[in-house]
């Protein structure tokens, strides 16, 4: 057969229609929020959560153990964690929003049946599919999977004397978790041994430190907050201190935060916020808090650093560089001896910034990276604490 040949520019213009042809006539609007994100609040007085669907504008209340509990969502984000600790009960919040693959299982909303009355819980921990919940009363782990929320409770597990504890999940499910030895008065702990997750010791406990407070962790390294340094835990076992800067004084970060994407951590101290770097063992300023630090986080990639100061600005940091990338006006200005329950707090998903406005009974949304308001949507009462939970990727509904 012979061959046709096109000239260039009849062929180029032939291809340029093709593409345009392939181009969707009206592309689909970019959406303010996944179909499928859920946020959690709690009330300042009323012993309830508000579960609120911030496309539909819609929320619905849920008893609970008592008001102003502290919240944390479960790895998969599926759950809330709704910790009571004056109650010495966990209770968990089914969003019914399930990740199967690459797509939800999605279901009503619901209390889930198991709830845990271990004395004292206090710190909460989730990484790679587990969850942990330290039981200051009993020295106990509360270790579960989602799945135990639905078909058992889980297990606890002895680890330590009664003590303020803590601890992180790194990658293969071993976990770094304080000790007392009571060389320290009070109830701060002063070493950290690695478990299995059946509670065997896998590495001793190499440093003995003054007092720690604080926990995070990337996977392979845990970080804790400690009088004599950061206490950096590696996976395998290994153990050392960062040092703090001379211009610390005896201040020391009982705060710590770090994100699976990030080879370094970044600490709290009244001084201010500061990038931990356990490669470098360097610990180097961010932020300098003049008396207005309200509020800070990382988002759940570990892209941004979110800092509310009092005037109601938040600053947003790029969390590798630790450059300043955007900062807006979000709230009103904090009053002068306003208590920690008349204050605003906020919570973020990669697509929006969810703050609480007690004023209205209200959470307001506010689009990134513009920080322009969207939407102001009820929830009644006075909303104390807000969490992201459900799916923040965008993923689509299906029934296999």
């Amino acid at each position: 057969m012979k061959k046709i040949l096109l000239p260039a520019v009849f062929a180029g213009l032939f291809l340029a229609a093709c593409r345009k042809d392939d181009k969707p006539s009206n592309p689909e609007p970019v959406k303010s929020e996944a179909a499928y994100l859920r946020l959690i609040v709690s009330d300042v007085d009323q012993a309830r959560i508000s579960v609120v669907d911030p496309l539909k504008k819609q929320s619905k209340a849920f008893p609970v153990k008592a008001a102003q509990p502290s919240m944390y969502a479960t790895s998969t984000g599926q759950f809330g964690t709704i910790i009571s600790r004056a109650a010495n009960t966990v209770q968990f919040f089914n969003t019914g929003v399930e990740k199967h693959g690459g797509h939800l299982h999605v279901h009503d909303a619901e209390m889930s049946p198991v709830t845990f009355t271990e004395a004292g819980p206090t710190h909460f921990y989730a990484h790679a599919g587990l969850n942990a919940v330290f039981n200051d009363g009993t020295g106990t782990l509360s270790l579960f999977k989602d799945s135990d929320l639905e078909n058992g409770p889980g297990k606890v597990i002895p680890v330590a004397q009664p003590h303020h504890g803590a601890m992180v999940i790194f990658d293969d499910h071993t976990i770094a978790v304080t000790q007392k030895d009571g060389s320290v008065s009070g109830t701060l702990p002063e070493k950290v041994k690695i478990i299995d997750r059946f509670g065997k010791t896998l590495h001793e406990t190499k440093i003995a430190t003054q007092g720690i407070h604080g926990d995070a962790g990337n996977g392979k390294l845990a970080a804790f907050g400690s009088k004599d340094g950061i206490l950096i835990v590696s996976q395998t076992g290994d153990q050392f201190l960062v040092p703090y800067p001379s211009t610390f004084g005896d201040a020391w970060i009982g705060t710590v935060l770090g994100n699976k994407a990030l080879p370094h951590f970044f600490g709290y101290v009244a001084l201010g916020l500061f990038k931990i770097d356990p490669v470098t063992k360097q610990i180097t300023e961010v932020l300098k808090n003049n008396n207005n630090i309200h509020q800070y986080m990382l988002d759940e990639e570990g892209k941004n650093l979110y800092v509310l100061l009092t005037d109601g600005t938040l600053k947003i940091f790029d969390a590798i560089t630790t450059q300043l990338k955007n900062e807006g006006k979000v709230a009103p200005a904090i009053p002068t001896g306003a208590t920690a329950v008349q204050k605003p707090y906020f919570a973020v998903s990669r697509r929006a910034v969810y703050i609480t406005d007690q004023a209205a009974g209200a959470i307001r949304m506010l689009s990134l990276p513009s920080l322009t308001e969207i939407a102001s949507i009820p929830v009644g009462g006075k909303p104390f604490k807000v969490l992201v939970a459900g799916d923040q990727e965008g993923l689509e509904a299906g029934d296999h």
